[in-house]
């Protein structure tokens, strides 16, 4: 089954968010403008995609002509970057397949590792080199190490695209790093891997972290122009993302609402809630 897109609608008995695809279709016989639930797309508030569906050429099309109709309806694209295997062989390549998708998406996620691998792993490295030691003298010996390096937004130019809205890299539940065309920072989360005696699967920890974002995005629109707001939901997508690590993530799912402001309000003191 080949999946497109979701749509986030709330409802249902219990208030639980539904989500609903909005295209599927067999890969052997791609996915014609047919098969396209307008209805659905006109109600979603944000059209997610990840790089998935670039593996399969014949989706292609489809994709782009339903982000295409999306867009007339007034909603996000949220590109979950998510490299599949074959991405990761030539970046130059990976840069050119995944051009387009960059051009439409407003919202983009990427992980470190991925930033980098899309920027040039050789150069970064070498820019942000330390001396090794087994103890920071101060403040400026641990701020530049390669695991708390915060890009600059100049950096991060051959990504941008002037009509985006945001652009998370996220580093696990270590630390997530925003950038808006007013602002940028990094949510502190905790150290990657947070080990438990009840630690069980870190399958579905970057699902839920994104699941959280949309969530909070779609129920908190003033995240994309108040920076203290958005540091406040993303500090709850952390919390999600720590949860997934504790439960078996590809069998429960995603974690509750409930249970990840939970978390989030004993990770964190008061004033960060």
């Amino acid at each position: 089954m080949g999946r497109l897109g979701l749509g986030f609608r709330g409802g249902g008995e219990e208030g639980r968010d539904r989500v609903e695809t909005v295209v599927g279709g067999c890969r052997a016989r791609g996915g014609g403008g047919d098969e396209l639930n307008l209805a659905l797309l006109k109600e979603a508030r944000v059209f997610y995609f990840n790089s998935d569906i670039f593996t399969c050429p014949s989706m292609i099309p489809t994709l782009f002509r339903a982000i295409t109709f999306f867009k007339r309806f007034g909603g996000h694209v949220f590109f979950d970057l998510n490299l599949a295997l074959p991405f990761w062989r030539c970046r130059h390549e990976t840069k050119e397949i995944l051009a387009k998708a960059l051009e439409q998406a407003d919202i983009i996620r990427v992980s470190r590792q991925e930033l980098e691998f899309l920027l040039d792993e050789e150069y970064y490295l070498n820019k942000r080199s330390y001396k090794a030691q087994y103890y920071a003298e101060d403040y400026h010996h641990s701020k530049d190490r390669k695991d708390h390096y915060h890009y600059m937004p100049e950096e991060l130019a051959p990504l941008w695209q002037d009509k985006m809205k945001f652009l998370f890299v996220t580093d696990g539940t270590l630390r997530i790093h925003y950038y808006s065309p007013n602002f940028d920072g990094v949510v502190v989360g905790t150290e990657d891997v947070l080990i438990t005696p009840y630690t069980c699967d870190r399958t579905g920890s970057g699902d839920a972290i994104v699941a959280a974002m949309i969530r909070k995005l779609i129920s908190h629109p003033e995240m994309f122009h108040d920076k203290d707001v958005l540091e406040r939901q993303l500090r709850f997508a952390v919390a999600a993302g720590i949860i997934a690590q504790w439960t078996i993530g590809a069998v429960r799912g995603l974690p509750t609402e409930s249970a990840a402001q939970n978390l989030k309000e004993q990770v964190y003191i008061p004033p960060l809630w």
